[in-house]
């Protein structure tokens, strides 16, 4: 599981918690009258990252991957690279009808957003930094546990490993007992325990790196994890941008040499997807359903109040205005 966090959604005030669920192994048994029971099994992170690894090297997008960092309004060909790892990413979400893998990598997607802490005593510590981040702490573990019961359930168990998350500590590492360990003995304190299709193994760390993967051996397990990472902070920096910036989805790719606004162009996939949430009833359907959850949260005195988060819908006024938002084609 990959964890990034942003201090400011959008123009907003929120800050937020990603989850990026990422089955290491997949083990699939089916049963029939004729063959009996196979079992087939495959290993969704070490595909993807190859597919990271070949589109690096086809677009030359050999830099770490930032979404803040997407910037200028020529596209080029790093930024079909980008926009190739992206749609990757939203593919790896399906469980079913994949066009990109052999087999559905099954991955999932949590993020929630959450305003900053106002009433800071409450968290004990003698700082406000160690305050601040009990409180993130918290936040953190509603968003595992919540996220864990929505995405999973007892035909599609899981087995969590290790949380890896992004960057240096603060003044402490992420606390294990606070996050991890406290959901197992949530009963104890009178909320709701643990679903038995989730559960965490014996040694399940939380696992601090940087995420540049330059800075480790090609193939290396932090290499793999840094890749991870960056995947993402980019599907994160894409809902932060399809739900608190607001932008009109581009349904054509630009050409080298086209102008554009790069972020809207490299989030459309991702916006699509949330997009799919408009269906109703019918988006049970969707291979992409229950691949996703994307909240809000406020605190009040009568307890903490969740929000579904939808994307931002553009009024464009005109055609001649949408081309000149997202396109001007040199020599069209």
């Amino acid at each position: 599981m990959y964890h990034d966090e942003t201090k400011k959604a959008g123009d907003s005030n929120f800050k937020g918690h990603v989850l990026f669920f990422v089955p290491l192994r997949i083990v699939v048994e089916t049963s029939t009258p004729l063959f009996g029971s196979t079992v087939h099994e495959y290993y969704p992170r070490a595909e993807i990252v190859n597919r990271i690894q070949k589109l690096r090297e086809q677009y030359s997008a050999t830099k770490k991957l930032h979404f803040s960092d997407i910037g200028g309004r020529t596209w080029t060909k790093y930024d079909d690279g980008v926009r190739g790892i992206v749609e990757l990413g939203v593919e790896s979400l399906r469980h079913q009808g994949t066009s990109l893998f052999d087999y559905p990598m099954s991955c999932k997607l949590a993020v929630m957003f959450y305003p900053p802490l106002s009433e800071w005593d409450i968290y004990g510590g003698d700082e406000r930094k160690e305050q601040r981040l009990r409180h993130d702490e918290t936040v953190l573990r509603m968003l595992l546990k919540g996220a864990a019961h929505y995405l999973y359930d007892e035909q599609h168990r899981i087995e969590i490993l290790q949380i890896v998350s992004d960057g240096e500590p603060e003044h402490r590492r992420l606390d294990e007992e606070r996050i991890v360990w406290q959901l197992t003995y949530d009963d104890i304190y009178g909320r709701s325990p643990l679903r038995d299709y989730v559960s965490f193994v014996q040694d399940a760390t939380i696992t601090h790196l940087i995420s540049d993967h330059r800075k480790y051996p090609e193939g290396s397990e932090e290499y793999i994890h840094a890749n991870m990472l960056q995947l993402a902070d980019l599907l994160l920096g894409s809902v932060i941008r399809s739900c608190y910036k607001g932008f009109v989805p581009v349904n054509r790719i630009p050409r080298v040499g086209d102008e554009c606004v790069k972020k809207d162009v490299i989030a459309t996939p991702v916006r699509k997807m949330l997009d799919k949430t408009k269906r109703g009833a019918g988006f049970k359907y969707s291979g992409h359903y229950k691949s996703f959850v994307i909240n809000q949260v406020e605190f009040s005195e009568h307890g903490a109040n969740f929000n579904q988060v939808k994307p931002i819908e553009i009024q464009v006024d005109d055609e001649e205005k949408l081309q000149m938002r997202f396109f001007s084609t040199r020599g069209a």
